[in-house]
């Protein structure tokens, strides 16, 4: 979609994609040494949307699975380093970078869910078993049905 040779540019990130990978490359000079970050579009669970104005920047904001938030001793820019400000010109250019991220989510929410495996089933009954929510006795039926 946006190859590393001609990227967007959104106050000091540099962002392009490989495949189905999301790649925020961040300048030294605003955001220390945070480097380069990968991101699954699957990972990417929310994307938030601001259009610009007359006189401010639009945004988008990413909401990362897994990530940890930033310490809040950071500074503003790394506290907010999956903001990414873009001017009026770039809009149609980041609104296809927000459809691109929509479309990996919407494939991701037609898959039906993982059902849990027999092992996953039975260590749940063993916990409950620990707990003494279950006999030796109804931990061996419940097993015993989900081995078949």
């Amino acid at each position: 979609m946006i190859d590393e040779a001609h990227p967007l540019k959104a106050g000091g990130i540099t962002i392009w994609t490989e495949g189905d990978v999301l790649l925020l490359k961040y300048s030294a000079w605003y955001y220390g040494f945070l480097g380069t970050k990968r991101v699954p579009r699957s990972n990417i669970t929310s994307v938030s949307w601001k259009e610009p104005g007359d006189w401010l920047a639009g945004f988008m904001v990413l909401d990362i699975l897994g990530e940890r938030p930033p310490s809040p001793h950071a500074s503003p820019n790394v506290q907010n380093q999956n903001r990414l400000q873009y001017e009026r010109v770039d809009r149609d250019k980041f609104a296809a970078l927000r459809d691109w991220i929509e479309a990996g989510r919407e494939n991701k929410s037609d898959q039906a869910p993982a059902s849990p495996s027999v092992a996953d089933e039975i260590a749940k009954l063993g916990k409950l078993r620990e707990q003494g929510l279950l006999t030796d006795e109804e931990f061996t039926a419940q097993k015993a049905k989900l081995l078949g």
